[in-house]
């Protein structure tokens, strides 16, 4: 059975983490409309889902699967990349006055940022 540590606790919660923003990166990608609320999305909309997802996918997968098979400098950088994209997110939401688009995003940027600095 493997010991419930802190560090245990982080990588769990940084893989939930990892796996919702790869969720959000697949929606809007296939479904733009499900995140800008409009229907029917127009072109902007859907090329940026594309961009989103194109961006999202690599890093969440990365975020994601990294931390579970290495520690060090290299697994904080996919980390810290992971946390600043995030951040990114979450101004965008405040561009659009968007309380969920600013939470989550920054939710997920204090885990990745938490487990960074636990492996490094």
């Amino acid at each position: 059975m493997i010991p419930v540590t802190p560090v245990t606790l982080l990588l769990v919660a940084n893989t939930v983490a990892a796996v919702a923003s790869t969720a959000f990166a697949v929606v809007g990608g296939v479904r733009p409309a499900a995140l800008t609320a409009s229907d029917p999305p127009t072109g902007g909309e859907r090329f940026y889902g594309w961009m989103y997802a194109a961006r999202g996918l690599p890093l969440g997968v990365a975020a994601g699967v990294v931390p579970l098979l290495w520690s060090g400098p290299a697994t904080a950088a996919v980390l810290y990349a992971a946390a600043a994209a995030q951040v990114g997110d979450a101004a965008i939401g405040v561009a659009r006055r968007k309380w969920t688009m600013i939470a989550g995003p920054l939710l997920l940027t204090a885990i990745h940022v938490a487990t960074a600095v636990a492996l490094r």
